[in-house]
């Protein structure tokens, strides 16, 4: 599996002088646990980098359930695709405890992505890295079984945080069996009949609504038929 960094930050790759020009226009904003930054079907007239905190990206299904469509962190960048193609926000976007975020917007993008060539450049190689993560997810989705998707998640966490992939540190993901049936699309009861048995295997720990991954390498060697090398995943280990 390879870690991309700035997987989800098209900035941080850009010059020096390019990015400062974008900083000194970006607005900080600041909001609660749980409060909205935008909803589905809002029109697209900013974009956003996490500074601290997580960004929540959701849909609910027909019946009111929640899908977790993506989480940013520190770093991370998102909305520039409504910019782009001029189309309503696609999804809903909350903060998960108090988060900080800055904003730029779309008048101040459209001139500096004219001015400079190389944001282009970089949101092109941003963009096609998230529609690799995306086919793979969705190919998971298919053809996976819910013990495989759950492993194969869990696995890419933790190459995420971890030093290397071979790291064989623990590593905590706080994250509850309901959240993680929100992301696969699974009952919270599916969710913890399968980390219970992973944890009869050997390979994590649960422990008061956390889980605690026994190192990475053991994921590796357990599922490395299906990890394979052709997944990546966001670089979160300074985080």
């Amino acid at each position: 599996m390879l870690k991309i960094s700035n997987l989800h930050n098209w900035l941080s790759p850009l010059p020096n002088e390019i990015l400062a020009e974008i900083e000194s226009l970006m607005s900080v904003r600041t909001l609660v646990d749980g409060e909205a930054l935008y909803h589905l079907g809002d029109k697209a007239n900013e974009l956003y980098q996490v500074v601290e905190g997580v960004i929540k990206c959701n849909m609910h299904s027909h019946d009111g359930k929640e899908v977790v469509i993506a989480t940013f962190l520190s770093g991370d960048t998102f909305g520039e695709l409504g910019l782009l193609d001029g189309l309503p926000r696609a999804a809903n976007t909350l903060a998960v405890g108090n988060t900080t975020i800055r904003t730029l917007n779309k008048k101040n993008f459209n001139r500096l992505s004219l001015k400079y060539p190389e944001i282009n450049a970089q949101l092109l190689v941003m963009f096609s890295h998230r529609m690799r993560m995306a086919f793979t997810i969705n190919t998971d989705s298919l053809t996976l079984t819910l013990n495989k998707r759950l492993a194969r998640y869990i696995h890419r966490i933790a190459v995420s945080r971890s030093v290397n992939e071979n790291n064989d540190n623990d590593v905590l993901i706080d994250i509850s069996h309901e959240e993680l049936g929100r992301i696969l699309g699974a009952s919270r009861q599916s969710i913890s009949k399968e980390l219970k048995q992973m944890e009869k295997d050997g390979l994590l720990e649960i422990k008061y609504g956390k889980v605690i991954i026994k190192g990475s390498h053991i994921f590796s060697s357990q599922y490395d038929y299906l990890i394979g090398h052709n997944q990546i995943t966001p670089d979160y280990s300074e985080e």
